[in-house]
């Protein structure tokens, strides 16, 4: 038996108080903050790291893509402005509202910009150890910094954390990983500087190259899904290059190999472009990204479970607070070949046609046990492979905005998020 410890209780200062208290600054968390302040509510965003962006900014995620059902733009809010000011700061022309590739930089300031702009309170290098809740009403949560432990109130929080850490604290129920506790694995994207782009191609470079020497049995690892790299620049670009299999994200022990493993990955990859793809000969591996790129983590258990049904059925619901139409699109965990293989077989199988898509219920982020928390981003209410659809930066980023404006209207309305008039909440949201 492992030896336990009791640490002696302590008051602590309420250091901070707003009325919104929004946890974790990716792409929901952006989404959720600014909505919550642009409609009237003093609101706080906590986040771990030292930028907000999340996957998008220190995670070097190379693309934001599928913001359209092939007909009409889904993400037509936040996440639309989000991108277009990203591709203006690039200087680019316009956006691919499809793929569109991103530069982290841009993304980090074009966030700090939109957050300011909106009036968000935001704590950088603040990491929320606990909460305090009473019936399920959270009170307020423990947090360290820099400057020791601290307590920050608030009357509606919102989790947006992806791995649901504020709701688990609280004690919400959920699920995780395949029916033998399997999650998707993920990857340690990276930068690469100084190539000579020998052609306009930005999407999937090396493809072709890894398929012929997989096709010669000479891949320098043991990868059958190839993701491919993005330009970003004139010479520079991201890569969602290899994944870390039979990575347990909850365990910390298998987390932090994880690391190690993405690292030794990212020179291997290197290694093989510089040999193999034209323009690379010269380049260098610039950085690894220094957010490990979580596919699935924790699913909380809500007022509604999204399933794969709903997605076969292009199921719309009466508190739909959006849509979206991205495929299911889940990723093997284990270094299997036959079934890496088939992930990009099983995405063109399932992949709606244009102008096909499906309703995101408002009670999808609306956690069990509790009364005044909700949950946007990778980790709402859904079975596997409704989240493998729903956890890209769009769906995040729409769940994040129909979080943060039903919580500043539950401010305004005086009620807690699961006595709002959701026909308010989708009229703010400017849906039929």
């Amino acid at each position: 038996m492992k030896e336990k410890i009791v640490f002696p209780a302590r008051e602590l200062e309420v250091a901070l108080s707003a009325e919104v208290v929004v946890v974790g600054g990716g792409s929901a968390g952006i989404a959720a903050a600014v909505a919550s302040a642009r409609n009237g509510a003093d609101t706080l965003l906590i986040e771990q790291s030292g930028c907000c962006g999340g996957m998008a900014s220190r995670g070097l995620l190379t693309s934001i893509i599928c913001m359209t059902d092939g007909k009409d733009i889904l993400a037509d809010g936040i996440c639309l402005e989000f991108v277009e000011r990203i591709v203006a700061d690039m200087k680019l022309e316009k956006p691919d509202y499809h793929w569109q590739n991103i530069h982290p930089e841009s993304v980090k300031k074009t966030a700090d910009r939109m957050l300011e702009e909106a009036g968000v309170k935001v704590i950088y290098e603040t990491v929320v150890t606990d909460c305090v809740a009473e019936a399920g009403c959270l009170k307020a949560l423990k947090c360290f910094a820099p400057c020791g432990n601290f307590a920050v109130g608030g009357r509606i929080f919102i989790d947006c954390t992806g791995d649901a850490n504020l709701a688990a604290l609280a004690d919400v129920p959920f699920e995780y990983g395949d029916e033998n506790g399997k999650v998707m694995a993920p990857t340690l994207c990276v930068m690469y500087d100084n190539v000579k782009f020998p052609d306009d191609r930005r999407n999937g470079i090396g493809r072709k190259e890894w398929k012929e020497a997989e096709k010669n049995h000479d891949l320098p690892v043991d990868e059958h899904h190839f993701v491919g790299f993005f330009r970003n620049g004139d010479a520079s670009g991201s890569g969602n290059l290899g994944h870390i299999y039979d990575t347990d994200v909850l365990d910390i022990f298998s987390r932090s190999e994880a690391w190690s493993k993405g690292r030794e990955l990212a020179l291997q990859y290197h290694q093989f472009f510089r040999n193999h793809v034209k323009g690379f000969e010269q380049s260098s591996l610039t950085s690894s990204a220094d957010m490990l790129g979580v596919r699935e983590s924790r699913r909380i258990i809500g007022e509604y479970r999204m399933t794969a049904d709903d997605y076969f059925s292009r199921r719309h619901f009466e508190d739909d607070i959006g849509s979206f139409a991205y495929p299911i699109d889940i990723h093997s965990g284990e270094s299997d070949a036959a079934k890496q293989s088939a992930v990009e077989q099983n995405i063109r199988k399932v992949a709606y046609g244009p102008g096909e898509n499906y309703g995101i219920p408002y009670r999808a982020l609306l956690p069990k046990n509790t009364v005044n928390l909700l949950v946007a981003g990778r980790c709402i209410s859904t079975d596997r492979a409704m989240q493998s659809s729903v956890r890209v930066v769009p769906g995040c980023m729409i769940t994040g905005e129909g979080a943060g404006t039903a919580a500043a209207l539950c401010i305004s309305s005086n009620c807690m998020p699961r006595e709002l008039d959701v026909r308010k909440l989708q009229k703010v949201l400017s849906l039929p």
